[in-house]
């Protein structure tokens, strides 16, 4: 009796342990497959001429061209982030920015405050239209679809 018991046991833990393992990969192979799409679309957008960018004003210009967007971008003051701002009025994770459909939107994580060229966002989530100043705590952008030269961007890389 319990050597059937145990065999049973055995038996239900390799499965269960070959399913996980099973889930693991196909998670991996599943992101994977994302993050290329996600490189392969910028690539898309620059090879075309344009691309949708954040431009951060002063002192917080770091990168001269701006950000680059992809499909979904997390904003915040965390490491973790996609974009990372190092200031105290930005909160861990505070925004997200993403495109649906061709439009992008920016969607406010928790009780962050957001304000979109100087009017406080009502709404959990706001279309961004070219040119609209964003800002996160004391921190201000512009979203803009860009006109870029592939070879230009080729030469940073």
């Amino acid at each position: 009796m319990r050597a059937d018991i145990y065999s049973l046991t055995v038996s239900v833990m390799r499965y269960f342990f070959v399913a996980a393992i099973i889930y693991i990969l196909i998670r991996i192979v599943y992101h994977s497959i994302n993050e290329y799409n996600e490189l392969r679309r910028v690539k898309d957008w620059i090879e075309k001429g344009y691309a949708k960018h954040i431009e951060f004003l002063p002192p917080y210009d770091t990168n001269e061209n701006g950000f680059i967007l992809v499909k979904t971008n997390l904003i915040g003051r965390s490491r973790k982030c996609d974009i990372c701002i190092d200031d105290k009025s930005v909160k861990r994770k505070h925004a997200i920015i993403f495109e649906k459909r061709g439009d992008v939107f920016i969607k406010r994580k928790g009780l962050a405050r957001i304000k979109i060229n100087g009017e406080q966002m009502t709404n959990r989530l706001e279309e961004l239209l070219d040119g609209d100043l964003v800002q996160l705590g004391r921190v201000k952008f512009y979203y803009r679809v860009k006109r870029t030269s592939f070879r230009e961007e080729a030469e940073h890389e």
